[in-house]
């Protein structure tokens, strides 16, 4: 207010609480103002207390803040002229941006309760304005009914009384908070075109202008509510909100067009880096943009030009900073935000999907590494077995020497699939297929050594793929090796009837967990402390696929477990 350090702290926290009592005091002012007789004595005294008292209302100012020189020779010069000239569409100018003020103070959402006081004020000068002002000061009419004469200078001076008495809490009263500059703004407009309304209404009315009055507040009143119908309707089509809120949030460009265009860019461009590229190119179309940069942990860049005016966002590590020709009003800025928060999520999703892609890859080289492991150790155990089929001592027995000549020729293919394998991870290849009776002599050759029961029922002959049913046997067997079963109780069963052939595996050894054995031979399973039942039986479970078999545990109780390997 003042330059001493008492109005900037005691002051103005005496006047922020008493607030209440300066409105109604300035009210109060300008009643006695304008009831007097037009341009006399009284009516300038009355308008210079009044002025005072908005000056200390001072609403678009802090109570502890100094007035800069600039408004104060503005209010002064305001002032000056009203007091001087004394115009009666000065006055009524006044009031309507006295109204627009205490507009942008009642319809705030966020001050309901508090709006209820100034309501009040508002109705006042409303009332006032048509039923006094404008017929007494504005148009000099001297022929006002007694009725309306009573009411304005008698009664309506009355509701100011509930100024007292509504809550009113002037820490709720910062106008930093609670003022709405474009609700003002419009409120003024209202008021103005209300008045000039009635004005031009008296054409029709024979220069009467309490009827014109009447008519054009019915007509502004019935155009609202039908406006009010049409904004927010409760059925059908979204109303003139959601055209006003759409043509906003486009500031002139359809937002679904440049969203469409950067959907389209986003399904055809895989790489993050390029794609935000070619998606702010798109950004530097908006006339307003000049250029731009954008930082990320993979890299930066930048186009267009630079300017004074710069705004930044951020979203998901992507720095994005605009220079815009013009600094952007706060509709304009929501807009930009939205548009880098548009890019920042594409961005983030292109980013994703190569990672996702790389981890795919990753995975795949892995599941394949793991394969041809399996494979290699398939391959091992079968060479374990035929070189402890052989004769300890003396020379080489016929029929050994025939298993040999059987059964290397095999594991040469089934090593040179593995090779090819290695070489092309993403080919499937097929299964070398044997005569089931054949390929069980071998198994029964092979394992002579081994403890373990062997057991066949072949009805007929079926040709059946080697590596997948020698895969089955031996990771079984390993597995049971590993879990401690005794060999007298390891037993293999192969069947063949009706062009079906099936291999079941028994074991001797612990239950399998109801855990483990819902995805078994779904994926790996890591088994904490014990051998066996990891990614053997997934990878034979996924060459069984291949070749149209599947594996199930057909009984899992302790002291025996049986895993069948049978047509799909």
């Amino acid at each position: 207010m003042f330059s001493t350090p008492f109005s900037s702290t005691k002051l103005g926290g005496f006047l922020l609480n008493a607030r209440r009592w300066v409105v109604l005091a300035m009210l109060l002012a300008l009643h006695e103002a304008l009831v007097t007789d037009p341009g006399g004595d009284f009516q300038r005294i009355w308008l210079l207390v009044h002025f005072g008292l908005f000056l200390l209302w001072q609403p678009f100012f802090e109570t502890d803040k100094e007035l800069e020189r600039v408004a104060i020779v503005l209010l002064v010069v305001i002032t000056a002229t009203i007091l001087y000239f004394l115009p009666g569409w000065l006055i009524g100018a006044w009031i309507c941006v006295l109204m627009g003020i205490l507009g942008g103070k009642v319809f705030t959402v966020q001050a309901a309760r508090r709006s209820r006081f100034y309501l009040v004020a508002f109705f006042y000068l409303a009332t006032m304005m048509l039923l006094w002002v404008v017929p007494r000061i504005v148009l000099r009419e001297h022929s006002i009914p007694q009725p309306v004469e009573a009411f304005a200078t008698l009664l309506l001076p009355l509701i100011l009384v509930a100024l007292v008495f509504l809550p009113f809490d002037p820490k709720d009263d910062d106008t930093r908070q609670v003022f709405d500059f474009f609700y003002a703004v419009l409120v003024f407009q209202l008021v103005v075109v209300l008045v000039l309304g009635s004005i031009a209404v008296m054409r029709y009315t024979d220069g009467e202008y309490f009827p014109s009055a009447v008519l054009t507040v019915i007509g502004f009143g019935s155009t609202l509510v039908v406006l009010a119908v049409f904004w927010g309707p409760s059925e059908g089509f979204g109303g003139l909100r959601t055209h006003l809120s759409r043509y906003l949030m486009s500031v002139g460009m359809p937002f679904e067009v440049w969203v469409r265009r950067m959907a389209e860019l986003a399904e055809h461009e895989p790489d993050p880096q390029r794609f935000l590229g070619q998606a702010l190119s798109l950004v530097a179309e908006l006339p307003w943009v000049r250029g731009g940069s954008w930082k990320t942990e993979e890299g930066e860049g930048k186009f267009g030009t630079s300017s004074a005016n710069v705004v930044k966002f951020g979203f998901h590590g992507l720095e994005l900073s605009f220079h815009t020709e013009i600094a952007l009003s706060p509709a304009l800025f929501l807009h930009m935000r939205l548009l880098a928060q548009v890019v920042g999520e594409f961005y983030e999703s292109k980013r994703r999907e190569a990672l996702m892609r790389r981890n795919a890859y990753l995975q795949a080289v892995h599941e394949t590494g793991a394969r041809l492991t399996h494979d290699i150790k398939n391959l091992l155990q079968s060479l374990y077995t035929l070189t402890s089929a052989s004769p300890r001592e003396g020379a080489m027995d016929p029929e050994y020497a025939n298993l040999l000549q059987r059964q290397l020729p095999q594991l040469t293919k089934r090593l040179q699939s593995t090779l090819d394998q290695l070489r092309s991870p993403q080919v499937e290849t097929r299964d070398s297929m044997r005569p089931a009776q054949a390929w069980w002599k071998d198994v029964e050759r092979r394992h002579v050594a081994d403890r373990m029961l062997l057991e066949a029922k072949i009805d007929g002959d079926v040709a059946v793929p080697a590596n997948l049913f020698d895969a089955f046997l031996d990771n079984c067997l390993d597995n049971a090796r590993g879990k401690g079963s005794t060999a007298a109780r390891v037993k293999a069963s192969f069947a063949v009837s009706g062009g079906r052939a099936e291999l079941l595996f028994e074991n001797d050894g612990d239950e399998i967990p109801a855990g483990i054995e819902k995805s078994l031979f779904r994926e790996p399973i890591a088994v904490s402390g014990k051998e066996g039942l990891g990614i053997g039986l997934y990878q034979v479970a996924r060459l069984a696929a291949q070749s149209g078999y599947s594996i199930e545990l057909a009984h899992n109780e302790p002291g025996r477990v049986v895993f069948r390997l049978h047509p799909g």
